[in-house]
């Protein structure tokens, strides 16, 4: 598989929209399987049709936010020297080859959502997906920057949480087989207060 191989395992998928939450669908050689997958807060201010940002410099007219964020190329999780740092996302990551767009799946915790999304974008991916530590779907974490809107407004690319019981799956199938992938956002769910609960679940507002 080369250097590729080195650096990370690939996996694609494709998600879809159900009942305020985004349908996380994977493709593999012999099976599909789905998962549900949350939105994070600041999807809603991306601007180039819901792709990471062109650049500080682009001009205003080539920005737009019109449509909900997408995601369409391989998902893959960072291996290195300082493995267990790398999968939080937290420090500088390696470079990708900029061959097709590539999403990171990454663990929860140790740093903000703000700076793993950052880090990611920095290195050359053009999405995130964060596996949450605590089990149960009720327990996904909104995805927000430590200040809030403010903050949101300046994320560089789409994110979405997952349940670690997803996580670990998607880990697991990424060892084995080469998936294909793509992503549409879905509407955020109506905003709660932290541990406040409606038919979408229960609020667990934190950024790590």
């Amino acid at each position: 598989m080369g250097a590729m191989a080195t650096a990370a395992v690939a996996l694609l998928v494709s998600f879809t929209s159900v009942e305020g939450h985004s349908t996380l669908w994977v493709h593999g050689e012999t099976a599909t399987q789905s998962f549900v997958a949350i939105p994070a807060v600041w999807n809603a201010y991306l601007p180039s049709f819901g792709q990471p940002k062109l650049s500080v410099k682009a001009p205003l007219d080539r920005e737009s936010v019109n449509l909900q964020p997408s995601f369409s190329g391989r998902m893959v999780q960072p291996f290195g020297e300082n493995e267990t740092t790398r999968s939080l996302a937290c420090d500088i990551l390696p470079s990708t080859p900029q061959i097709e767009s590539l999403a990171l799946l990454v663990d929860r915790g140790l740093c903000d959502f703000r700076q793993k999304a950052q880090n990611a974008y920095n290195a050359g991916y053009k999405a995130l997906i964060v596996m949450n530590t605590v089990p149960g779907q009720s327990k996904v974490p909104d995805m927000t920057s430590p200040n809030g809107a403010l903050d949101d407004r300046l994320v560089e690319l789409p994110a979405w949480a997952v349940e670690k019981a997803t996580g670990q799956t998607l880990k697991s199938w990424m060892s084995t087989d080469q998936l294909r992938l793509e992503v549409t956002d879905d509407p955020r769910r109506p905003s709660l207060g932290a541990f406040q609960e409606d038919s979408h679940g229960l609020r667990l507002v934190f950024t790590k």
